[in-house]
């Protein structure tokens, strides 16, 4: 299709994402060619997906708001999709705990002593779920007794995105990662293994380049790497003269990572450094860290990280630590590029529902996920 047919004249006349949508909704001939399969991926490789809204642990969904572009489809998403996941089986309970290519992974406590919880995969726009199976008692009774992290779980659970190949092959599979050996904190840094006894240490998950990072509190940040096609853990140090609060990493471009950076205090302005290095090589990296820019973001309060969504941050004011006579009267959640320009996705998200960003397509441009 790519040098017959309609594809090469739609490409030309129809620039934007919504705009497929709406030549999908207006002629049944447009409809057949913009579903198929391979004219889907096409289109996704030239589009990124669109920020949609944020799924909130015990079940519903936020839409972006006005004038964020892509209220359209954020509001067709909400229309059609089901977002109380009353197809999932009973009794209720289920927890969300991520969203990824359509996908939302969600867990239920049974009220066992056990470590793991029962653990679901689910396409809420088309209403179909699959139950994973439970992790073996073997490997289970392997684990040593964790910590409590959020919500009074002890492990953490997520999706990886899939890769170009996975996704041509078959857009309703996923596969379940088989487990690791890793190394102890020891291994990773000695400075660190007395830390690990005695609270959480992992914050801001995110995912570039093949790999996820976890920031590392302790006396010395680090992250925490794990490289998905290796299946090996390594450290990634922050700058040398750098001590922030909150960081996370997002992709820079040209194979270099990015690293957004939040530092505030109670009254004082809040600042935001970026800073880029060369992308580690199999958990060698150079370490060279540059400061790319910095500035005072708007509003004299915290601010809490929701993630990064196609490069960009998002993050939301956090009530708890300010004054509500220094609060403007509406707080926003702000969508942040690398440089630093920014724009107000939707409003204030209780931060007790740990809101996660969903990314995807109108309902028109959607296949099933599963």
């Amino acid at each position: 299709m790519a040098g017959r047919g309609p594809w090469p004249r739609l490409r030309r006349e129809l620039p934007a994402i919504a705009d497929f949508g709406r030549a999908a909704a207006a002629c049944p001939a447009f409809r057949r060619v913009i579903a198929d399969p391979a004219f889907l991926r096409r289109v996704r490789a030239l589009h990124p997906s669109l920020l949609l809204g944020f799924l909130t642990f015990t079940g519903g969904f936020r839409p972006v708001e006005p004038p964020y572009a892509s209220v359209p489809a954020a509001r067709a998403v909400a229309r059609a999709a089901d977002f109380s996941y009353s197809f999932l089986p009973g009794p209720s309970g289920w927890v969300v705990r991520e969203a990824r290519d359509g996908r939302v992974l969600l867990d239920r406590n049974d009220g066992g002593d056990g470590i793991f919880t029962k653990l679901a995969v689910c396409d809420p726009l088309f209403r179909r779920y699959m139950a994973l199976p439970p992790i073996p008692e073997d490997l289970a009774a392997a684990v040593q007794q964790p910590h409590l992290l959020d919500l009074e779980r002890k492990f953490e659970i997520f999706l990886v995105p899939s890769d170009q190949e996975e996704a041509a092959v078959a857009q309703t599979s996923f596969r379940v990662w088989h487990a690791v050996a890793s190394p102890t904190w020891n291994d990773l840094d000695p400075a660190k293994s007395r830390v690990t006894m005695t609270r959480r240490l992992l914050y801001f998950r995110s995912y570039a380049y093949g790999c996820f990072y976890w920031m590392m509190m302790s006396i010395t940040p680090n992250f925490l790497v794990l490289d998905m096609a290796r299946m090996e853990f390594s450290l990634l140090k922050y700058p040398s003269h750098f001590s922030g609060q909150a960081s996370i990493i997002v992709e820079a471009g040209e194979g270099r990572l990015g690293m957004f950076s939040c530092n505030a205090r109670f009254g004082e302005s809040f600042e935001l450094d970026i800073f880029s290095t060369v992308r580690p090589n199999q958990g060698e990296g150079t370490n060279k860290w540059k400061t790319m820019r910095g500035a005072i973001l708007p509003y004299q309060y915290r601010y809490k990280i929701l993630g990064v969504v196609n490069t960009r941050l998002l993050i939301q004011g956090d009530l708890e630590f300010v004054d509500e006579d220094f609060l403007p009267p509406n707080v926003e959640v702000l969508s942040i590029a690398l440089n630093i320009e920014y724009e107000s996705v939707c409003g204030m998200i209780d931060k007790a529902q740990h809101p996660l960003p969903l990314i995807g397509y109108p309902p028109s441009l959607s296949s099933p996920s599963i």
